[in-house]
Protein backbone atom coordinates (compact mmCIF):
# COMPACT_ATOMS: atom_id res chain seq x y z
CA UNK A 1 0.00 0.00 0.00
CA UNK A 2 1.02 3.30 -0.39
CA UNK A 3 0.66 5.18 2.89
CA UNK A 4 2.01 3.93 6.12
CA UNK A 5 -0.50 2.30 7.70
CA UNK A 6 -0.57 -1.62 7.33
CA UNK A 7 -3.68 -3.56 6.14
CA UNK A 8 -4.79 -5.00 9.15
CA UNK A 9 -5.00 -1.76 10.80
CA UNK A 10 -6.91 0.08 8.01
CA UNK A 11 -9.47 -3.02 8.41
CA UNK A 12 -9.50 -1.68 12.28
CA UNK A 13 -10.63 1.27 11.55
CA UNK A 14 -13.24 0.35 8.94
CA UNK A 15 -14.81 -1.78 11.43
CA UNK A 16 -14.93 1.00 13.71
CA UNK A 17 -16.37 3.28 11.44
CA UNK A 18 -19.23 0.62 10.32
CA UNK A 19 -20.18 -0.74 13.83
CA UNK A 20 -20.36 2.95 14.92
CA UNK A 21 -23.16 3.67 12.08
CA UNK A 22 -24.78 0.45 12.32
CA UNK A 23 -25.03 0.82 16.17
CA UNK A 24 -26.59 4.87 15.14
CA UNK A 25 -29.18 3.22 13.06
CA UNK A 26 -30.41 0.43 15.29
CA UNK A 27 -31.17 3.69 18.06
CA UNK A 28 -33.40 5.70 15.54
CA UNK A 29 -34.83 2.32 14.08
CA UNK A 30 -39.00 2.90 14.71
CA UNK A 31 -38.12 7.04 14.70
CA UNK A 32 -39.98 9.06 12.62
CA UNK A 33 -37.47 9.97 9.98
CA UNK A 34 -37.16 13.01 7.63
CA UNK A 35 -37.23 11.27 4.03
CA UNK A 36 -36.15 13.06 0.90
CA UNK A 37 -36.50 11.79 -2.77
CA UNK A 38 -33.12 12.41 -4.89
CA UNK A 39 -32.86 12.99 -8.22
CA UNK A 40 -32.68 9.05 -9.45
CA UNK A 41 -35.81 8.47 -7.35
CA UNK A 42 -34.01 6.52 -4.27
CA UNK A 43 -34.52 7.94 -1.00
CA UNK A 44 -32.53 9.44 1.38
CA UNK A 45 -33.47 9.85 5.09
CA UNK A 46 -31.99 11.45 7.89
CA UNK A 47 -30.45 8.09 9.24
CA UNK A 48 -28.38 7.85 5.64
CA UNK A 49 -26.67 11.45 6.86
CA UNK A 50 -26.58 10.73 10.47
CA UNK A 51 -24.95 7.43 9.80
CA UNK A 52 -22.78 8.73 7.33
CA UNK A 53 -21.12 11.50 9.50
CA UNK A 54 -20.47 9.08 11.77
CA UNK A 55 -18.52 7.11 9.08
CA UNK A 56 -16.42 10.39 7.86
CA UNK A 57 -15.57 11.59 11.40
CA UNK A 58 -13.88 8.27 12.32
CA UNK A 59 -12.33 7.80 8.72
CA UNK A 60 -11.10 11.55 8.66
CA UNK A 61 -9.82 11.34 12.28
CA UNK A 62 -8.14 7.93 11.61
CA UNK A 63 -6.59 8.59 7.67
CA UNK A 64 -5.87 11.95 7.55
CA UNK A 65 -5.07 12.27 4.03
CA UNK A 66 -6.92 9.53 2.47
CA UNK A 67 -9.51 10.69 0.17
CA UNK A 68 -13.23 9.67 0.23
CA UNK A 69 -16.26 8.79 -1.88
CA UNK A 70 -19.42 8.71 0.04
CA UNK A 71 -22.96 8.14 -1.30
CA UNK A 72 -24.29 10.89 0.03
CA UNK A 73 -21.74 14.18 1.39
CA UNK A 74 -20.13 12.84 -2.70
CA UNK A 75 -16.18 12.89 -3.46
CA UNK A 76 -12.96 14.09 -2.01
CA UNK A 77 -10.79 12.44 -4.50
CA UNK A 78 -6.62 13.25 -3.59
CA UNK A 79 -4.13 12.31 -5.92
CA UNK A 80 -2.07 9.40 -5.24
CA UNK A 81 -3.78 9.14 -2.29
CA UNK A 82 -5.75 5.75 -0.94
CA UNK A 83 -9.92 6.61 -0.87
CA UNK A 84 -12.36 5.32 1.53
CA UNK A 85 -15.56 4.40 -0.23
CA UNK A 86 -18.41 4.49 1.90
CA UNK A 87 -22.35 3.74 1.62
CA UNK A 88 -23.34 4.39 4.88
CA UNK A 89 -27.18 2.80 4.76
CA UNK A 90 -27.33 0.62 1.62
CA UNK A 91 -30.91 -0.05 1.42
CA UNK A 92 -32.92 2.53 2.61
CA UNK A 93 -36.26 1.75 1.67
CA UNK A 94 -36.15 -1.72 3.74
CA UNK A 95 -34.72 0.17 6.31
CA UNK A 96 -37.83 2.89 6.59
CA UNK A 97 -40.00 -0.12 6.32
CA UNK A 98 -38.81 -2.20 9.26
CA UNK A 99 -36.81 -5.05 7.00
CA UNK A 100 -33.95 -6.22 7.95
CA UNK A 101 -31.85 -6.48 4.51
CA UNK A 102 -29.56 -3.20 4.81
CA UNK A 103 -26.07 -2.47 5.43
CA UNK A 104 -23.30 -0.66 6.49
CA UNK A 105 -20.69 -0.78 3.41
CA UNK A 106 -16.89 0.50 3.30
CA UNK A 107 -14.04 -0.61 1.06
CA UNK A 108 -10.75 0.96 0.63
CA UNK A 109 -8.84 1.19 -3.07
CA UNK A 110 -5.18 2.12 -3.42
CA UNK A 111 -3.43 2.38 -6.76
CA UNK A 112 -6.93 1.59 -8.58
CA UNK A 113 -7.07 -2.09 -6.29
CA UNK A 114 -9.77 -2.83 -3.43
CA UNK A 115 -7.13 -3.58 -0.58
CA UNK A 116 -10.13 -4.34 1.86
CA UNK A 117 -13.70 -4.44 2.75
CA UNK A 118 -16.07 -4.26 5.70
CA UNK A 119 -19.65 -4.77 5.57
CA UNK A 120 -22.10 -4.93 8.82
CA UNK A 121 -25.53 -5.67 8.71
CA UNK A 122 -27.34 -3.88 11.72
CA UNK A 123 -30.30 -5.89 12.44
CA UNK A 124 -28.27 -9.50 13.20
CA UNK A 125 -25.18 -8.03 13.92
CA UNK A 126 -22.86 -9.77 11.33
CA UNK A 127 -19.68 -8.39 10.27
CA UNK A 128 -18.19 -9.44 6.74
CA UNK A 129 -14.42 -8.88 6.15
CA UNK A 130 -12.06 -8.77 3.85
CA UNK A 131 -8.18 -8.09 2.89
CA UNK A 132 -7.13 -8.36 -0.25
CA UNK A 133 -5.58 -11.80 -0.44
CA UNK A 134 -6.18 -13.33 2.50
CA UNK A 135 -9.62 -14.42 2.42
CA UNK A 136 -13.07 -12.82 3.31
CA UNK A 137 -14.96 -13.89 6.75
CA UNK A 138 -18.34 -13.57 8.62
CA UNK A 139 -17.87 -12.56 12.44
CA UNK A 140 -14.03 -13.92 11.98
CA UNK A 141 -14.79 -17.16 10.85
CA UNK A 142 -13.87 -18.15 7.38
CA UNK A 143 -15.91 -18.22 4.37
CA UNK A 144 -17.01 -19.58 1.06
CA UNK A 145 -18.79 -19.17 -1.91
CA UNK A 146 -21.33 -22.05 -2.42
CA UNK A 147 -19.64 -25.51 -3.54
CA UNK A 148 -23.16 -27.50 -5.04
CA UNK A 149 -26.32 -26.35 -3.59
CA UNK A 150 -29.53 -28.35 -3.65
CA UNK A 151 -31.87 -27.37 -6.37
CA UNK A 152 -31.97 -25.10 -8.90
CA UNK A 153 -29.17 -22.47 -8.96
CA UNK A 154 -30.61 -19.55 -6.37
CA UNK A 155 -29.02 -15.87 -7.54
CA UNK A 156 -29.91 -12.15 -6.10
CA UNK A 157 -30.38 -9.49 -8.75
CA UNK A 158 -31.42 -5.45 -7.81
CA UNK A 159 -33.87 -3.55 -9.07
CA UNK A 160 -33.56 0.28 -9.33
CA UNK A 161 -35.87 3.38 -9.39
CA UNK A 162 -35.43 4.46 -12.56
CA UNK A 163 -37.81 3.92 -14.76
CA UNK A 164 -35.43 3.31 -18.22
CA UNK A 165 -33.27 1.36 -15.32
CA UNK A 166 -36.25 -1.19 -14.13
CA UNK A 167 -36.72 -2.12 -17.67
CA UNK A 168 -34.23 -3.20 -18.73
CA UNK A 169 -33.53 -5.22 -15.15
CA UNK A 170 -36.95 -6.79 -16.06
CA UNK A 171 -35.69 -8.61 -19.35
CA UNK A 172 -33.09 -9.67 -17.36
CA UNK A 173 -34.92 -11.33 -14.39
CA UNK A 174 -37.18 -12.93 -17.64
CA UNK A 175 -34.35 -13.99 -18.24
CA UNK A 176 -32.79 -15.92 -15.28
CA UNK A 177 -36.16 -17.63 -14.91
CA UNK A 178 -35.83 -18.90 -18.09
CA UNK A 179 -32.44 -19.43 -17.81
CA UNK A 180 -33.87 -22.17 -14.85
CA UNK A 181 -32.40 -19.87 -12.08
CA UNK A 182 -34.29 -18.65 -8.70
CA UNK A 183 -34.18 -15.18 -8.04
CA UNK A 184 -34.34 -13.16 -4.82
CA UNK A 185 -34.42 -9.72 -4.58
CA UNK A 186 -33.17 -8.18 -1.20
CA UNK A 187 -33.14 -4.48 -1.89
CA UNK A 188 -29.83 -3.89 -1.00
CA UNK A 189 -26.45 -5.08 -3.38
CA UNK A 190 -24.25 -5.27 -0.14
CA UNK A 191 -26.43 -7.80 1.58
CA UNK A 192 -26.73 -9.78 -1.60
CA UNK A 193 -22.81 -9.91 -2.29
CA UNK A 194 -22.55 -10.99 1.14
CA UNK A 195 -24.68 -14.10 0.87
CA UNK A 196 -22.85 -14.97 -2.26
CA UNK A 197 -19.77 -14.69 -0.13
CA UNK A 198 -21.21 -16.90 2.39
CA UNK A 199 -23.00 -19.40 0.04
CA UNK A 200 -26.80 -18.47 0.78
CA UNK A 201 -27.17 -17.14 -3.10
CA UNK A 202 -25.38 -18.78 -5.63
CA UNK A 203 -24.58 -15.33 -7.60
CA UNK A 204 -25.54 -12.18 -7.69
CA UNK A 205 -26.03 -9.46 -10.60
CA UNK A 206 -27.05 -6.34 -10.95
CA UNK A 207 -26.56 -2.74 -12.84
CA UNK A 208 -26.99 1.05 -13.24
CA UNK A 209 -25.63 0.98 -9.61
CA UNK A 210 -22.45 3.08 -8.00
CA UNK A 211 -19.11 2.18 -6.74
CA UNK A 212 -20.23 1.72 -3.13
CA UNK A 213 -22.97 -0.76 -3.75
CA UNK A 214 -20.14 -2.93 -5.60
CA UNK A 215 -16.67 -2.19 -4.53
CA UNK A 216 -17.31 -3.48 -0.97
CA UNK A 217 -19.10 -6.47 -1.70
CA UNK A 218 -17.26 -7.69 -4.75
CA UNK A 219 -14.03 -7.87 -2.61
CA UNK A 220 -15.58 -10.30 -0.18
CA UNK A 221 -16.93 -12.36 -2.95
CA UNK A 222 -13.33 -12.75 -4.73
CA UNK A 223 -11.95 -13.32 -1.35
CA UNK A 224 -14.41 -16.26 -0.71
CA UNK A 225 -13.16 -18.05 -4.00
CA UNK A 226 -15.81 -16.61 -6.21
CA UNK A 227 -15.43 -14.73 -9.36
CA UNK A 228 -16.44 -11.59 -10.11
CA UNK A 229 -17.13 -9.72 -13.25
CA UNK A 230 -18.35 -7.23 -15.56
CA UNK A 231 -21.57 -7.61 -17.53
CA UNK A 232 -20.86 -9.81 -20.11
CA UNK A 233 -17.79 -11.29 -18.38
CA UNK A 234 -15.76 -8.08 -19.15
CA UNK A 235 -13.04 -7.13 -16.50
CA UNK A 236 -14.67 -5.43 -13.10
CA UNK A 237 -14.38 -2.14 -12.90
CA UNK A 238 -16.00 -0.61 -9.14
CA UNK A 239 -17.19 2.04 -10.64
CA UNK A 240 -18.77 1.34 -14.22
CA UNK A 241 -22.15 0.62 -12.54
CA UNK A 242 -22.77 -3.55 -13.22
CA UNK A 243 -21.33 -6.76 -12.00
CA UNK A 244 -21.57 -10.14 -12.34
CA UNK A 245 -20.36 -12.12 -9.01
CA UNK A 246 -20.83 -15.72 -8.46
CA UNK A 247 -19.25 -19.43 -7.58
CA UNK A 248 -16.85 -20.64 -10.61
CA UNK A 249 -19.55 -23.07 -11.01
CA UNK A 250 -22.63 -20.42 -11.19
CA UNK A 251 -21.00 -17.29 -13.18
CA UNK A 252 -20.91 -18.57 -16.54
CA UNK A 253 -24.61 -19.12 -16.77
CA UNK A 254 -24.95 -15.77 -15.12
CA UNK A 255 -23.11 -14.11 -17.73
CA UNK A 256 -24.85 -15.75 -20.33
CA UNK A 257 -28.27 -14.99 -18.80
CA UNK A 258 -27.32 -11.16 -18.51
CA UNK A 259 -26.63 -10.87 -22.04
CA UNK A 260 -23.03 -10.04 -24.36
CA UNK A 261 -23.51 -6.28 -23.56
CA UNK A 262 -23.83 -4.24 -20.20
CA UNK A 263 -26.96 -2.33 -20.43
CA UNK A 264 -26.87 1.35 -20.84
CA UNK A 265 -24.74 3.48 -18.31
CA UNK A 266 -27.50 4.97 -15.72
CA UNK A 267 -27.96 5.80 -12.46
CA UNK A 268 -31.12 4.57 -10.54
CA UNK A 269 -29.44 1.55 -7.43
CA UNK A 270 -31.67 0.43 -4.88
CA UNK A 271 -33.03 2.94 -2.50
Amino acid sequence: MSHALDPAALLAVAEEAATGAADELLRRRGSRHEVATKKNDSLVSDADTAAERLVLDVLRERTPGFGVISEEAGAEVLPGAPCWIVDPLDGTTNYLRGLPDYAVALALVDEGTTVLSCVVLPDSGARFTALAGQGAYRDGRRIAVTRQAPGRSLTGTGFGTAGVVREAQRSVADSLLRGGFEIREPGSASVGLCRTACGAYDGYLEFGIEVWDTAPGALLVQEAGGVVTGWGGAPFEPAAGDLIAAAPAVHARLVDAGGARPPARATGGAA
